[in-house]
């Protein structure tokens, strides 16, 4: 071939043929369904060979291992599961008016199907969380539960809020009525554990809180508060829970093992992840919360601005007061400049 130091050789794989071996070569094989001789999967020898399924063997992470050694690395692998006692954050109090529009909105579908929307609001030195408004992200909705979609306005919201002297404290979601002691499903504890470690920059102390909303037998609309629990947070953080079809429960990864009350277990009650914050209610004395939020099936922002503005001089409303509102300053970000505009307009 004439080569020399520094040359490249470029291989090219027919991918029908990639996972024919030779019967010389050496490493696991298995027949196919076909009868033909194939290199087994990575992934299914871990399975067999791993000191944990998926994990590498104890000689491919390290020649010589004393008793101590294992036990110390086994240890990273085991979760006693307990209780949180308190949260991290000692109160939330949400506001009334954009309350009323989620929950009202909800109601129209019979809270049969799910809704999501970010808090926005302030932390005191306490760890107490005032929630002054809502934005609700691009959503798919169903009485199974949510998908949220891609976001463009999620930075625009953000920043938004910085300018107002606010930041994003929390969450809530509304799900349709559940059996007694169902709080959670797999999906919201696993949301909730990823949002809570992205708002405390890791597995940390954050008062950031979720917040459910759904109804009961007679009608009445209860609102609830909790935060995961910090053991949560790190079990979703090594990707130690999956989601689970067993409502109120998360599955344990074959990696790992869940200890609990004694008994190891491959799937674990989300009760145990939870702690109650104590919830309470007020009115924005900065904003109206009154335009109606992005995102709503058959609703139109645009259609509702002249609507909107017509409320002047009724109720009580001035034009100051039907300005300051989130998600009206949100929508007219479309057309201002974010950065020297709605500043100016935030700051005023």
């Amino acid at each position: 071939l004439k080569l020399k130091n520094g040359d490249m050789l470029y291989l090219h794989l027919n991918e029908k043929k990639i996972n024919l071996i030779h019967e010389d070569a050496n490493g696991p094989k298995k027949i196919s369904c076909d009868g033909t001789i194939i290199q087994q999967p990575y992934e299914e020898i871990l399975q067999k060979s791993g000191f944990r399924p998926g994990r590498l063997s104890l000689k491919d992470i390290k020649m010589k291992w004393t008793l101590a050694d294992f036990i110390t690395m086994d240890d990273q692998f085991t979760y006693k599961i307990k209780r949180q006692e308190k949260a991290f954050c000692e109160r939330v109090s949400m506001e009334s008016n954009s309350c009323n529009l989620f929950q009202n909105y909800v109601r129209e579908f019979g809270f049969h199907r799910s809704r999501v929307a970010y808090l926005y609001g302030k932390i005191d030195e306490n760890n107490n969380i005032k929630v002054e408004c809502m934005y609700e992200p691009p959503q798919e909705n169903s009485s199974e539960g949510f998908i949220l979609l891609e976001d463009p306005m999620e930075k625009s919201a953000d920043i938004l809020s910085s300018f107002l002297g606010l930041e994003k404290v929390g969450w809530i979601f509304a799900h349709s009525p559940r059996e007694e002691g169902f709080q959670f499903n797999s999906t919201e504890i696993i949301i909730a554990s990823e949002m809570q470690i992205i708002a405390a920059g890791g597995v940390n102390e954050h008062p950031f809180v979720t917040v459910k909303v759904t109804i009961d037998s007679e009608s009445n609309v209860h609102f609830d508060a909790f935060q995961v629990s910090k053991q949560c947070m790190e079990m979703v953080a090594e990707e130690a829970l999956l989601p689970s079809e067993n409502p109120g429960y998360c599955k344990v990864a074959p990696s790992f093992t869940a200890i609990v009350e004694g008994k190891p277990t491959q799937e674990v009650n989300n009760n145990f992840f939870l702690t109650v914050v104590p919830i309470e209610q007020h009115e924005s004395e900065i904003f109206s919360n009154i335009f109606i939020p992005a995102n709503r099936e058959g609703s139109s922002q645009q259609t509702f601005l002249k609507k909107h503005f017509q409320k002047a001089g009724s109720k009580g409303y001035t034009y100051i007061d039907l300005i300051s509102d989130f998600n009206l300053l949100l929508f007219l970000s479309k057309a201002f400049d974010m950065n020297t505009d709605m500043e100016k307009i935030c700051r005023s």
